[in-house]
């Protein structure tokens, strides 16, 4: 493995902002690690590798901690890769955690394959990869968007393997009210991104001018967004098959709705973390999540939208240290 992280993440002024954000939120609460140097050496803990899970490529972005160091696994949602996770993923690595950040299947520079991306299946993809990398495979899972819902089909499947799990503003395909929200003028692409072949042929080669529109219409903090964090996403977003792979978690749906109403008939006893954004889900999330579980907290953040992890990094990661186990 390499430290890529490191070189592509550190040298920016996202880091800079980053650190500075932090300082200034440490002042006031002793949850967030305060020193730009600290999160320094955290980056540099942070290696990238591949690993071949169930027929698929694998990239991902890990930390180790010292030994028996609980394990956090972040996973990313649509309009997104692991690059997502570059304020929160270093806060816990300075806390001691150990923490695996994967591409999902078919985005960023994991492999696209035509089909799998059923909630389910790509559960069983990030499953095979904690054991791959010989992690403890009792771990704590944090899922934004389609991460979100991969997160919870991985604790409905394996309870007894996940400590906690928490839910970044998204609804659950199936759990009430889904079939209310999905008529809504919110969820306008799950409809047209559910279209076959016709988003690809709309926005390929547009993807910079398409992403940055659509991060900043779900956003309330647009500040959070830089040109060159919009140039990176683009990239990886322009990538063959990248835009058809990332549709086809919409595509799924029908699926994943089916599949969610099973496992809901048990709900979840771990505890869970519903944070959403007061521009988007976050008003709701308590109440839906508390459909699937039986001990449920949950967050609306202030001052954000949908990317609550991008625009109110200080917020998410003050809700997630205080929501995990200690590291040790």
């Amino acid at each position: 493995m390499k430290n890529m992280f490191a070189s592509a993440f550190i040298a920016t002024s996202l880091f800079v902002a980053g650190a500075a954000h932090y300082a200034h939120a440490a002042s006031n609460d002793d949850n967030i690690p305060a020193a730009a140097p600290a999160i320094a050496a955290a980056v540099a803990k942070i290696a990238d590798g591949k690993a071949d899970v169930n027929g698929v490529r694998y990239h991902y972005l890990l930390a180790q901690g010292k030994p028996g160091a609980a394990v956090v696994v972040l996973l990313h949602g649509w309009a997104s890769t692991s690059y997502m996770w570059r304020y929160v993923m270093p806060q816990l690595v300075a806390r001691g955690y150990t923490v695996l950040a994967p591409d999902l299947r078919g985005l960023g520079d994991t492999s696209k394959p035509a089909t799998g991306y059923e909630k389910a299946n790509i559960a069983d993809d990030i499953r095979m990869l904690v054991a791959k990398l010989n992690l403890d495979p009792h771990i704590n899972l944090v899922g934004h968007d389609m991460g979100g819902m991969v997160a919870y089909a991985y604790a409905a499947q394996h309870p007894d393997e996940v400590r906690t799990l928490a839910i970044l503003d998204v609804p659950l395909p199936g759990i009430e009210p889904w079939d209310q929200l999905i008529q809504t003028p919110r969820t306008w692409h799950f409809r047209f991104y559910s279209v076959q072949d016709v988003p690809e042929m709309l926005i390929a080669g547009r993807e910079l001018e398409y992403l940055k529109w659509f991060h900043h219409s779900e956003a309330v903090n647009t500040r959070a967004f830089s040109n060159e964090a919009e140039e990176t996403y683009a990239r990886e977003y322009a990538m063959p098959g990248a835009l058809r792979a990332g549709f086809e978690y919409y595509r799924a749906f029908p699926e994943d709705a089916k599949a969610n109403r099973e496992f809901a008939k048990t709900k979840l006893t771990m505890p869970v973390l519903g944070i959403g954004g007061s521009g988007s889900f976050g008003p709701i999330i308590g109440d839906h999540l508390r459909h699937v579980a039986a001990h449920v907290e949950a967050l609306n953040v202030q001052g954000s939208g949908h990317w609550v992890a991008e625009e109110q990094p200080a917020v998410v990661t003050n809700a997630l240290l205080k929501f995990l186990p200690r590291p040790q």
